[in-house]
């Protein structure tokens, strides 16, 4: 056997946010081929799966995952001409970085966005302004059912907000996504806090650095530091139909919210917990709410993966107990069941 199975392998130091109990089966895939000698493995002992890539969006369970963990580490960047192709493996901001240094438009505002490739699409990453699938050409995906490669067109990979084929059908596993990028191409600055950055240094981004600089900057300080455990943005914005906006916005005039233009107005979630909930930098024990960023939980040390998730669920009654809003998590909780 080319790959190596372990057995009860703890996750928590394999996740940005440092909680959780340990994979009954855990094995690192380099290539397609390894990947599949995984997946027989998992069938002949009928365990469930969960590809793993950077661990920045996954909180894992207290007791773990009893089945297979599968850790993509499928590598590899190709241009060709406009287009980059990259394994799922790769570190997403990596890849960033690489692009603009090969001048190449289209990501810069997504830099700094932690975890892999795989991750990023599956989730359609997003961050001022931007969101992955807004140049993502195509997919390449494993169809686990049939052990058949399957290539998706941007079209067919039904992305949305955090959403995407692949994160509704768990049995395609991203092996490459295709890039398509731009020569030339215009700064994106429209966001509130990218405006802010550059009316401060009173200067308009010329380039491609630039503009990854600003953003590399805003996010480093809104950021928790290492060695603080986090898993990012724990919760999506929601999105309400416009008549419930202007029910809320009645009750909070200051309420950040943005227009769809379909109707629905996408909430702020940082904005309800923070100014509505007034849980910006509460703490239970090693569980807390980030000082500078209410969307953000943060492991302070030693909290467990029950005191997280606990600390969520009080964020979220709290928050539809004062406003009737549903926060709905965007951190992959694995668990068996």
């Amino acid at each position: 056997m080319a790959i190596q199975i372990l057995e009860n392998v703890p996750l928590a130091p394999m996740t940005t946010m440092g909680v959780g109990g340990d994979a009954r089966f855990f094995v690192r895939v380099g290539n397609v081929e390894e990947l599949k000698e995984a997946l027989l493995f998992a069938r002949e002992k009928e365990l469930p799966i969960f590809i793993l890539g950077g661990g920045a969006n996954t909180l894992v369970a207290q007791d773990g995952f009893a089945g297979l963990v599968i850790k993509m580490e499928i590598k590899g960047i190709t241009y060709d001409g406009t287009r980059v192709t990259v394994g799922a493996g790769e570190w997403w901001d990596d890849v960033v970085r690489d692009v603009v240094a090969h001048d190449m438009w289209g990501v810069e505002n997504l830099s700094l966005i932690p975890g892999t490739v795989g991750g990023a699409t599956v989730q359609n990453v997003g961050a001022y302004g931007v969101e992955a699938c807004d140049t993502i050409f195509s997919v390449e995906a494993l169809d686990v059912e049939k052990m058949q490669i399957k290539t998706f067109l941007q079209e067919e990979c039904e992305f949305g907000y955090r959403e995407s084929i692949f994160k509704k059908n768990k049995n395609l596993i991203v092996l490459h996504t295709t890039f398509e990028l731009a020569k030339e191409g215009t700064p994106n600055v429209d966001y509130e806090d990218v405006k802010k950055y550059f009316a401060e240094k009173k200067t308009s981004p010329q380039s491609l650095a630039e503009i990854r600089e600003a953003i590399v900057t805003i996010r480093t300080a809104k950021m928790p530091a290492p060695p603080l455990g986090t898993a990012g943005s724990f919760f999506k914005n929601p999105v309400v139909d416009v008549s419930i906006y202007d029910a809320l916005k009645n009750e909070f005039p200051d309420i950040k919210a943005y227009i769809q233009g379909d109707n629905t107005v996408k909430l702020s979630a940082a904005w309800l917990i923070d100014h509505v909930g007034g849980w910006r930098g509460v703490r239970r024990g090693d569980a807390g709410v980030h000082e500078k960023q209410a969307l953000i939980l943060v492991n302070y040390g030693n909290a467990s993966a029950k005191e997280m998730l606990s600390l969520a669920q009080e964020i979220k009654n709290d928050i539809k107990e004062k406003t009737n809003v549903v926060l709905e998590e965007e951190v992959v909780v694995l668990r068996t069941s």
